[in-house]
């Protein structure tokens, strides 16, 4: 993942090492990034610019360039190799490019932090709602309305097994039968690289914590475990060659910016300072379409005083779901599930144990310390075809949402 501030000076050296199961493929590379207004020169595209050979002859320094972006705005953005890209995208020659605001550019939009007492500011008005452990990197856009507690990237992509296979072949066959991108059928569907259950389990990019926090910042991790009443940003980018509806289960997210533009719902807002359902843009399900990103954010709101006494009372002369699980659980206890089940086998380090939300349903229905939390929800791409791998389900573009009971303080309150 590439990322920096508004106002860095960004460059990226690329350096063309070539393939070790063909070393005799001759590929030129680029870096392009996408949505960078930069100068030709820069932007990647070998037809107007140029390409970064192989290197082949390792007892010399490796030919290479070093590409440059100066970004004058915030927002989610992506790059890729423009050589050959129908199929040098396919092969996976591609990343998250994130851009944060600068301290400056919030300025330059009326928001500050106070040096004295750390709380942050809108035009000389103090905001309550922002901790003053916020840094500029807890905004998605020079926009108060664009601020987040959490972040994460989910970076679509698809798969044509055929296709990858084909590459390979070209070493093997003379002459060389190349696939005809036209006949692309994609088998395969991914989230930062992976598939359902590896979608929950933790990424291999990711740095440990003790690491320098400025690489800790943003990562790949595509298992979202939030707080109740946290807000979080989704940085949705499509790098894939097909629309992804992308569908989330139990909120609505607002749409914060598209294309690191911000959404001009939220300028207006800003403008009038008031902000509510009816000035923005918001949705349960995000159409993304091949080279786009959208940034969006959900408040993980409380959802106990809904439908707890629901759950474990009943309500409206209905028996309590735990009842009604109970009943179903003696007729086919294999119609309960844990939530989820597969990913627990997972032979990976760290992998986050998951509770069953059913134990809900063992406590006393006057217990304060219930088993409410925490919550699971799925989000998914809605062409439910792709929530598979090579046909089986669950697998594909799938990763799931965890929300933990509120903290100490916000808990005492409720």
């Amino acid at each position: 993942m590439i990322w920096g501030e508004v106002g860095d000076n960004i460059y990226i050296t690329l350096i063309n090492i070539g393939m070790k199961e063909l070393p005799d493929f001759m590929d030129l590379h680029t870096v392009h990034m996408h949505g960078a207004h930069v100068a030709t020169q820069l932007d990647g595209f070998p037809e107007s610019s140029f390409g970064v050979p192989m290197w082949e002859n390792t007892a010399e320094a490796p030919p290479n360039a070093t590409y440059y972006f100066h970004p004058e705005d915030p927002g989610t953005l992506m790059y890729h190799c423009h050589l050959e890209a129908s199929e040098h995208v396919q092969m996976g020659m591609y990343g998250a490019l994130v851009v944060y605001p600068s301290m400056g550019s919030l300025a330059k939009n009326g928001i500050t932090k106070c040096g004295k007492c750390g709380c942050w500011k809108l035009y000389g008005d103090e905001l309550y709602h922002i901790p003053k452990t916020a840094t500029n990197r807890n905004f998605a856009y020079n926009n108060i309305h664009s601020y987040f507690d959490k972040e994460y990237v989910m970076l679509l992509s698809d798969i044509d097994s055929r296709w990858h296979q084909n590459v390979y072949d070209q070493g093997q066959l003379n002459p060389p039968v190349p696939f005809n991108p036209v006949d692309f059928k994609p088998d395969f569907w991914l989230v930062n690289g992976r598939a359902f259950p590896d979608t929950l389990t933790q990424h291999p990019l990711t740095y440990d914590t003790s690491i320098n926090s400025n690489l800790t910042q943003v990562n790949y991790e595509s298992y979202v475990h939030v707080k109740t009443n946290e807000k979080f940003l989704l940085r949705m980018i499509n790098m894939g060659y097909q629309v992804v509806p992308w569908h989330i289960h139990g909120w609505h997210f607002m749409v914060v910016g598209k294309d690191s533009h911000l959404s001009p719902f939220l300028a207006f807002a800003e403008a009038n300072k008031h902000i509510n359902h009816q000035l923005t843009e918001m949705g349960f399900t995000n159409t993304i379409g091949s080279g786009e990103t959208y940034d969006l954010i959900i408040s993980a709101e409380d959802k106990r005083k809904l439908y707890r006494n629901y759950i474990v009372n009943g309500k409206d002369n209905f028996p309590s779901l735990c009842e009604q699980l109970n009943e179903i659980y003696d007729i086919d206890n294999n119609a309960i599930f844990d939530i989820p089940e597969e990913p627990i086998n997972c032979k990976y380090p760290n992998l986050i144990r998951l509770t069953n939300y059913i134990e809900i349903c063992a406590q006393s229905p006057n217990n304060s310390n219930d088993k409410f939390f925490p919550q699971f929800y799925p989000m998914h791409n809605h062409d439910d075809y792709k929530v598979t791998n090579n046909g089986k389900y669950p697998d594909g573009q799938l990763t799931m949402i965890q929300v933990d009971r509120p903290d100490n303080k916000m808990q005492k309150e409720l």
